[in-house]
C-alpha cells in the first residue's frame, strides 16, 4: 500500500473512531423524494456503494446490507451480514455479492436472502460477477493476494492461487473472452507491481508483466488492458496492453502516478483514469490517443471512475462529487454532500452517492447536468 493510501486510511480511522457513536445511532430507511427523481434516503454510517440498474445496494453500520430502488430511494429489501467490507458490491442478474470480514457473501438480487457463503481464510479483498460459457463466475481476491473463481450457484472455489504479494486494486473480468485480470504488489518489497491476465475456468496464466508501482486497477475494454501506471516521480502514462499476447499497443502520458484504489471507466471506446492529483485523462481505446486531460486539483485516491452517455464522475479525496463532460473534459459541476462520499454510480440519469460524516448519513440521487 502506497504512503498516501496508509495516509487515507489513518485519517477515516480516525474519522470513525469519533464519530461511530453518531453513525450508529443514525435513523435508517426515512425516504425524500424531490423532483424528476431525485431522492434522499437515511442510512447508518455507510461503508460502500454498488449501483446496477434499478438496484443501489450499500453496506452499513449494525452489520446490514441495504438494497434501494435507485428511481425512489425506497428500501427494497435488508439483511444482516456481519462484519461488511468498505468493497463496493458486485451484480449479476440474480445475484449481490458482498465482501465481509474472511468471506464472500452471495444475496439474491431480487429479496436480499442469503444464497451461500464462501470462507476465504483471510481479509476479503474485492470481487466481480462473470461467466464462462453458461456458467456463473465470482472471481474474487483477498488483500494478502489470494485470487480464486467460486462457482456462481454454490461459491464452492473452482480454482485458487496465493500470489506472491498483495491485492489492494479490484480485479476485472471479459466473459467473452474468458479472461481475468488482477493487479499485485510484487513480494518482499519491490518497488513494481504486476498485472497478470488468466484464463477464468482454470486460472492458467495468459501473460504478466511488470507494471510501474504508481498503479491504478485494471480495466478490461474492447479487446486490452488498459491500467494507469507510474513511478512517484512524476514519469506516468496510461497503457493498453492486447487481452491476448500481452504486447503493448498504445501509451499516453500523465502528469503524476495513480493509486491500486482507482478503478478506470471504460464505455463506447473511452477509457478515463484519473491520477493520483486529480488529473483526468480520457483516451480514445482505438486510436490510442487523449481526446482530454482535466485537472481537477484535489486528491484522487479511492474512486471508481464512473462513465455516462453524456458525463465523466469521479469522487475526491476531500469529499467531493466531480462531474465532466465527457465530450470536452470540462468541469460541469462539483458537488460537496456535506460529509464524505463513499460510493458512486448512475442510474437512468441520476447521479447516485452514499455519503458518512454527515446530517444526515444517507444515499441520495440528484439529475445528472
Amino acid at each position: 500500500m502506497s504512503a498516501r493510501r496508509v495516509l487515507a486510511v489513518a485519517v477515516v480511522l480516525v474519522a470513525v473512531a469519533g464519530c461511530a457513536q453518531a453513525g450508529e445511532s443514525a435513523k435508517g430507511s426515512e425516504n425524500r423524494s424531490g423532483r424528476a427523481g431525485t431522492w434522499s434516503t437515511e442510512v447508518g454510517w455507510p461503508f460502500s456503494l454498488g449501483v446496477h440498474g434499478r438496484d443501489a445496494v450499500v453496506t452499513i453500520s449494525r452489520n446490514q446490507v441495504v438494497a434501494l430502488d435507485s428511481a425512489t430511494g425506497r428500501e427494497r429489501w435488508r439483511t444482516d451480514v456481519n462484519q461488511v467490507t468498505h468493497y463496493e458490491s458486485a451484480f449479476d442478474g440474480r445475484t449481490v455479492l458482498v465482501s465481509a470480514d474472511d468471506r464472500f457473501i452471495a444475496l439474491e438480487r431480487a429479496s436480499g436472502a442469503h444464497r451461500w457463503e464462501a470462507p476465504v481464510g483471510e481479509h476479503a479483498g474485492g470481487g466481480v460477477l462473470t461467466r464462462v460459457g453458461s456458467e456463473p463466475i465470482a472471481l474474487v481476491t483477498t488483500e494478502r493476494g489470494l485470487v480464486a473463481a467460486l462457482d456462481g450457484r454454490t461459491g464452492e472455489a473452482r480454482w485458487s492461487e496465493q500470489l506472491p504479494g498483495d491485492i489492494w486494486a479490484l480485479p476485472a473480468a471479459d466473459a467473452t473472452a474468458a479472461v481475468g485480470a488482477v493487479l499485485w504488489t510484487g513480494a518482499d518489497g519491490e518497488a513494481v507491481n504486476r498485472l497478470r491476465v488468466f484464463d477464468l475456468a482454470s486460472g492458467a496464466v495468459r501473460w504478466e508483466s511488470v507494471v510501474e508501482a504508481g498503479a491504478s486497477a485494471p480495466v478490461i475494454h474492447d479487446g486490452l488492458v488498459v491500467v494507469g501506471e507510474g513511478n512517484g516521480n512524476f514519469a506516468a502514462r496510461v497503457v493498453a496492453r492486447d487481452l491476448v499476447s500481452g504486447a503493448e499497443r498504445w501509451s499516453v502520458p500523465a502528469p503524476a502516478s495513480f493509486e491500486s484504489g482507482v478503478t478506470p471507466g471504460a464505455a463506447g471506446g473511452d477509457v478515463v483514469v484519473s491520477d493520483h492529483f486529480g488529473t483526468v485523462t480520457l483516451v480514445d481505446a482505438r486510436a490510442g490517443t487523449a481526446r482530454w486531460q482535466t485537472a481537477i486539483r484535489e486528491p484522487i485516491l479511492d474512486t471508481r471512475v464512473v462513465l455516462g452517455a453524456h458525463a465523466v464522475v469521479i469522487r475526491t479525496y476531500s469529499g467531493r462529487v466531480v462531474v465532466l463532460d465527457r465530450a470536452s473534459g470540462r468541469i460541469v459541476r462539483r458537488l460537496d454532500p456535506d460529509g464524505f462520499p463513499v460510493g458512486i454510480g448512475t442510474s437512468a440519469g441520476r447521479l447516485i452517492f452514499a455519503v458518512r460524516l454527515a446530517r444526515p448519513d444517507r444515499v441520495e440521487a440528484v439529475a445528472m447536468p
